[in-house]
This record gives C-alpha cells, structure tokens and sequence, in this order.
C-alpha cells in the first residue's frame, strides 16, 4: 500500500511552495528583484519536488530535499540580502519555517506508517 499519499505533511509542502512563487506579484515586492528570483526559484522547486514526493514510492529523499529548500528559503534574506524588504523577508521567513518543520515532521513519521519487511514470526 502507497504511504507517501497519506502524508499530509507534503501537502503543507506543495501548497507553501505554490504560495512562495506566487507570493512576489501577490504581496507586491517585484522590486525587490533577489527576494523575487528567489521565491520563484525555491518556490517552483519545492512544488515540483513535493509532486514527486507524493508519487516516489520512498518519500524520505523528498521530504529531505523539502527540508532544505525551506531552510534555503528561510535564510535568504541575509544571504541575500533583500532583509531592507519587508513583505519578502516575512514571507520567506514564514513559508521557509513552514517547509522546513513539515517536511522534518514528515521525516520522523518515516517508517511509522510502514509495514516491516520481514514480520518477525509468532510462537
């Protein structure tokens, strides 16, 4: 049985990307061209690697790149440097911290769902 389906986690993950490479023309800071490209960048990468996590049938792979792509999205404001805008630096800080629990929390319920491969024999 497909596990990875069922891990809403990755949901959290699609939709909070989606909502980074959207969230420039949205919140309306074009101007601040680093904090766009990266939104667009981290935020069409986040979507495409929780689709493929939805459907790879071991989804930790996923959820670790999720992790990083929202640790990425979380620090780029300093290293960056588009921290003087606000809206950009607020929403990479939130959508990054959102990616990056969910998608850890993802990874601690790794094997609970999971049947073993060798059941271990009754007496």
């Amino acid at each position: 049985m497909r596990t990875t389906m069922r891990r809403w986690q990755v949901w959290v993950s699609l939709i909070a990307g989606a909502w980074l490479f959207v969230s420039p023309w949205v919140l309306g800071y074009t101007a601040a061209t680093a904090g766009m490209w990266s939104a667009y960048i981290l935020g069409a990468v986040a979507v495409l690697l929780a689709l493929w996590t939805l459907t790879a049938p071991d989804a930790r792979i996923g959820a670790a790149g999720l992790a990083v792509i929202g640790a990425l999205a979380f620090v780029t404001p300093w290293v960056i440097g588009f921290g003087g805008y606000a809206a950009a630096r607020v929403d990479a800080w939130i959508v990054g911290a959102v990616i990056a629990v969910v998608s850890l929390w993802a990874l601690t319920e790794g094997g609970s769902r999971r049947e073993p491969r060798h059941p271990k024999p009754t007496a």
